[in-house]
């Protein structure tokens, strides 16, 4: 609820929160802070993360969109930095901010767009060995250091700004995926028209993540591996990609049982570089 509260205390911008079907306090505690900037969306059942951000897209009526995570924070001053550098050029498609852990350390938050090597080096460990090295970990970006404005392939989909008539064009996010690669996906599509894709550092959100819930939930586990298969089907798909684009499902899943049994007994404390 820390994105909540950082919109209602400025008033400034039209919030549109969707609730998936939430059984904790989610619900009263927006009540509670309803005002005529803040629309409050409550699904019945859980429809999914991809969805329930098609639903608050549908409704936001501003020309930008500011997708966020319910574990941000932000100051106003961010918000208006990535709307100046997104309608200052339109070459630029999509902006995102440097994200924070709580303790003021940079989370590693941009992704260049997966290939099949990126997975190979994934799954032999090679990319956590060699952490800084652009060929073993160039997936995650390692050897990036997150402090200088530059284009992307694909930043942390947990704080993305895009124009409303850009994401009304694409038709939203693909809800092909439920929950993971859905922003690599939108990523993709904007960067296939030709459109720049911008890290702006001097924006910055604190985003706490770190629970890795995919170490207590075997379920998403299942469903990244699944929809990165997905994406590899969706955007490679040239005759040569066939072999490699079969050669991954059958890693992904040989590999799943291990990845769910290696989170259960070893889950990491926090997410990001």
């Amino acid at each position: 609820m820390d994105s909540v509260q950082s919109i209602n205390q400025n008033g400034k911008y039209q919030a549109v929160v969707v609730d998936n079907a939430s059984l904790d306090e989610t619900a009263g505690i927006v009540n509670e802070k309803k005002n005529k900037n803040l629309a409050f969306i409550q699904n019945t059942v859980n429809v999914g993360f991809t969805k329930a951000v098609n639903q608050g897209i549908d409704h936001a009526s501003g020309e930008h969109i500011f997708i966020l995570n319910p574990d941000t924070q932000f100051k106003p001053a961010s918000v208006d930095t990535l709307t100046r550098k997104l309608s200052a050029d339109s070459e630029i498609g999509l902006v995102a901010p440097q994200l924070r852990f709580p303790d003021g350390g940079i989370q590693y938050s941009c992704r260049r767009f997966p290939t099949f090597w990126n997975v190979l080096t994934e799954m032999t460990g090679l990319s956590r060995i060699f952490h800084r090295s652009r060929f073993l970990n160039g997936w995650k970006m390692g050897d990036f250091d997150h402090k200088m404005e530059r284009d992307v392939d694909q930043p942390a989909g947990a704080a993305l700004m895009v124009k409303k008539d850009l994401l009304n064009g694409l038709g939203g996010l693909d809800e092909r995926f439920p929950m993971f690669f859905s922003d690599v996906d939108l990523c993709k599509r904007i960067k296939d028209m030709g459109k720049r894709i911008v890290f702006c550092p001097d924006a910055v959100i604190t985003h706490r993540g770190g629970s890795t819930t995919l170490g207590r939930r075997p379920g998403l586990i299942a469903s990244s591996h699944l929809s990165l298969i997905k994406y590899f089907m969706k955007h490679h798909r040239r005759i040569v990609d066939f072999i490699p684009n079969w050669t991954i499902t059958f890693l992904l899943l040989v590999t799943l049982p291990f990845r769910i049994i290696g989170n259960l007994l070893f889950p990491r404390n926090r997410v990001g570089g």
